[in-house]
């Protein structure tokens, strides 16, 4: 279960520094579907140090009615990693970001700063349980919640023609204001 937030802008290099920030660079590429699943992806992490991390990601949903879905992820070395990249929806492109990775109390903060569509700013919150209340830091900025808005799913992300959805002004813009379910 995650909670996820849209911000107006990305917080800064200085910002980010100053709550030590963990910057890694992802790209994901989205495989042609297999029944029983809702996305199938392949990803590569690079960190500042060069390491790279190549994980096998396959999500599906357990039903209406709630936000949880099942996930099962596991590593790849290089050759499964360009097994599976020949599966590519040629459909869908690359999604191509800058993960933030922030320690926030109990909870870990995943920033995403996106290439395309370019200016797109979420953070992303791993939650226990659907209840587990969030409180996201007043550095953020302004935000809006937009765990259930489908348009912010990265597999939706990665079409061609997506585009950064308006920001969402029938709903009141937050900051330093707790969100909890």
């Amino acid at each position: 279960m995650e909670r996820k937030y849209r911000l107006r802008t990305a917080p800064s290099a200085a910002l980010l520094s100053a709550h030590d920030a963990t910057a890694l660079r992802i790209e994901q590429v989205y495989l042609r579907l297999v029944p029983g699943t809702d996305a199938r992806r392949i990803r590569r992490t690079t960190r500042d140090d060069g390491s790279v991390e190549l994980v096998g990601t396959e999500k599906a949903s357990l039903g209406p009615g709630t936000l949880a879905r099942r996930e099962r992820e596991w590593p790849l070395d290089a050759t499964g990693y360009d097994a599976l990249l020949a599966e590519a929806d040629p459909t869908l492109r690359p999604v191509r970001k800058t993960r933030h990775v922030v320690a926030h109390g109990e909870q870990q903060l995943e920033i995403d700063v996106f290439e395309e569509p370019p200016g797109l700013v979420v953070v992303e919150v791993e939650l226990e349980d659907d209840d587990e209340p969030v409180a996201l830091p007043a550095w953020l900025g302004e935000w809006v919640e937009v765990t259930e808005d489908r348009r912010y799913l990265n597999a939706v992300l990665a079409h061609p023609a997506a585009e950064i959805p308006p920001w969402p002004e029938d709903r009141t813009p937050r900051a330093r204001v707790s969100s909890a379910r």
